[in-house]
């Protein structure tokens, strides 16, 4: 049986990871269903790398996101091969009664989320995206850069914008230059962008990458 949202207490990021509001819920219940505002934004390192490795350019983004300090964006970072902690935080934001199961009220009000990584991490942009399909809970949108992995470049139908950065200096490692999307009526692909005269490591450094994303995540917060 569903609780009712009326007596819940607010939480907040530093309350299990919970980015929702309740007098956001109770405003919508009101009048009546809107796009959310808030968003979600997961990162992910590639190979070895650490999280808290200030040298990775996923870091450095997540770095530059958390700098903008608004209270409808949460940002993480993960290592590749911890995609599963990040898919129960998001599941945490979406699954607003704890009941175990995702009602469409509780899509609607769920945050719009940005799933970022590099070289492994790219994969797990994918492996996460595509078991949030499974659960039906959209994702606004995807980033891959220089992404690589076993079916990294084919894009879930339950992605509404997908982009991917690669580069082609490092003849050894190179990530997918294409993507493929299993929908085309469900799924736009922004771009296949060529970063010049870098190699794997520093392409996501990249001001371009950087840029792109914190433009995307200010737009889906509303933030001028």
């Amino acid at each position: 049986m569903k609780r009712n949202l009326k007596n819940e207490q607010a939480v907040s990021p530093d309350n299990g990871g919970v980015l929702v509001r309740f007098d956001y819920i109770r405003g919508i219940a009101k009048h009546g269903k809107a796009v959310s505002s808030r968003a979600l934004v997961i990162g992910f390192v590639g190979g070895v790398r650490s999280p808290n490795d200030l040298k990775q350019g996923v870091v450095q983004i997540g770095n530059r996101l958390k700098s903008i300090h608004n209270p409808e964006l949460q940002v993480e970072i993960y290592r590749h091969w911890h995609w599963k902690k990040a898919y129960d935080l998001i599941y945490q934001n979406v699954d607003l009664n704890r009941d175990e199961e995702i009602s469409n009220e509780e899509l609607e009000l769920a945050p719009r989320i940005v799933i970022y990584g590099h070289s492994l991490g790219g994969w797990a942009v994918i492996k996460l995206s595509r078991s949030l399909e499974r659960i039906c809970v959209p994702v606004e949108l995807t980033v891959q850069i220089d992404s690589v992995g076993i079916g990294d470049e084919k894009i879930p139908s339950n992605v509404k914008f997908a982009a991917n950065f690669y580069q082609r200096s490092n003849m050894l490692l190179r990530g997918e230059d294409k993507l493929k999307v299993e929908n085309e009526g469900k799924t736009i692909v922004l771009g296949n962008f060529l970063i010049k005269g870098v190699g794997h490591e520093a392409v996501a450094r990249g001001s371009e990458i950087s840029d792109f994303l914190t433009e995307k995540v200010r737009s889906i917060c509303e933030i001028p």
